[in-house]
């Protein structure tokens, strides 16, 4: 019977007593529970497959960065990418997708994340909901995309 834990990650195989993995920093499963991981897995992403919307969209690093905060906040989403070597290495645009019925949370979530990592961006969104130029804090109206005094642009606008 072998009692060697494994990686749920990146599969890596350890001796029983090792709790968390080398190349990773995952928790180590027994072989019955990281069966048991595939199987939620597996489960998780077929629900995904049924009904999937893309969350956001950015290459292989940032969306499996985002993958791991919905996952640790137990939201089921999957990273896909349709160009290139299938892996996100070869310049292809990635999608990190949620179901729809989970979507609001993502977005949510991510938002959050956002404001955990850059703390800046809440005080320049406060500065903004004050009618404020996040950069030089004069008075700005709504609608307005750019900053009169120190050209901050206010409103992103894609261009196609």
């Amino acid at each position: 019977m072998n009692l060697n834990k494994i990686c749920p990650d990146c599969e890596a195989e350890y001796f029983p007593h090792i709790e968390k993995c080398a190349d990773c920093g995952a928790v180590l499963l027994t072989p019955e529970e990281y069966k048991n991981a595939l199987e939620e897995r597996k489960r998780i992403e077929e629900k995904i497959a049924e009904n999937s919307v893309v969350v956001r969209e950015g290459d292989l690093d940032w969306m499996s960065e985002l993958r791991a905060v919905l996952i640790d906040a137990g939201i089921p989403c999957a990273v896909h990418s349709d160009a290139g070597c299938k892996k996100g290495c070869c310049g292809a645009t990635c999608r990190l997708v949620v179901s729809s019925d989970d979507l609001e949370r993502a977005r949510e979530r991510i938002e959050e994340y956002y404001m955990e990592v850059s703390p800046e961006l809440r005080a320049s969104n406060e500065l903004l909901r004050e009618g404020k130029c996040p950069a030089c804090a004069s008075p700005v109206g709504t609608g307005e995309r750019e900053c009169r005094d120190c050209g901050l642009p206010l409103i992103i606008v894609e261009e196609e």
